[in-house]
């Protein structure tokens, strides 16, 4: 097995944390979304069924509107059994994450919680 210096284990876990605070903050900033803080890996899982009516019925519908809208892609939580939900990756730079959580705003806003 390949083994990194420690030092560079703590800097990647200490990276990881703050990039998931970052996320977590971003995501808890939208009106009706709600998320857990995540226990491992690196995903976020927000529970999006706030914005489920109309022609985004469904959270993969919602997922396709983000993608064509927002341009950020998402995995509908449906498919691991969380229906309502959407996984989001914050294994992505800062500045990155940031702009991803302020166009997920910004269309979300468009259709507005039920």
């Amino acid at each position: 097995a390949y083994k990194l210096p420690s030092e560079s284990v703590e800097a990647m876990r200490v990276e990881f944390e703050a990039r998931r605070d970052l996320i977590l903050e971003g995501l808890r900033g939208i009106p009706g979304v709600t998320v857990p803080t995540p226990k491992g890996a690196f995903y976020a899982f927000p529970d999006v069924s706030a914005f489920l009516h109309g022609q985004f019925g469904t959270d993969a519908a919602l997922g396709e509107y983000l993608l064509t809208e927002a341009k950020v892609a998402t995995i509908p939580g449906s498919v691991f059994e969380g229906a309502g939900h959407l996984r989001l990756s914050y294994a992505a730079s800062r500045e990155a994450i940031q702009e991803g959580v302020a166009r997920l705003k910004e269309a979300l806003a468009k259709i507005g919680p039920a």
